[in-house]
């Protein structure tokens, strides 16, 4: 696979990620929302925003988690990305210090 072709795979990659990370984030942020507004309607007495805040917490745990790996395999696509495109830029060099040698 050339260098090239691992760009266009890691483009594709990161698209994928970008759309998956935006949707378990609006997913994630919309149901805290939610899930707070219920806990606080839900009280029979006042509670701290800490004791909120951890409730709703315990509650979307699984939907956190999702945000989070989704986040992270967004931001590590992102990185081999642009690793390779270091890569390309490294080749694209030595060729043209290999055409100005006269090679």
């Amino acid at each position: 696979m050339t260098e090239i072709e691992i760009i266009e795979n890691l483009v594709d990659e990161m698209n994928e990620a970008g759309q998956k990370a935006a949707v378990t984030e609006a997913t994630y942020k919309a149901l805290y929302a939610q899930k707070r507004l219920m806990v606080v309607a839900n009280a029979v007495t006042k509670k701290s925003i800490p004791d909120i805040e951890m409730e709703v917490d315990s509650e979307l745990e699984k939907e956190h988690l999702a945000f989070l790996i989704a986040e992270n395999k967004l931001t590590t696509t992102r990185e081999a990305l642009r690793a390779a495109q270091s890569r390309l830029d490294a080749w694209r060099s030595l060729a043209a210090g290999y055409r100005s040698a006269g090679g």
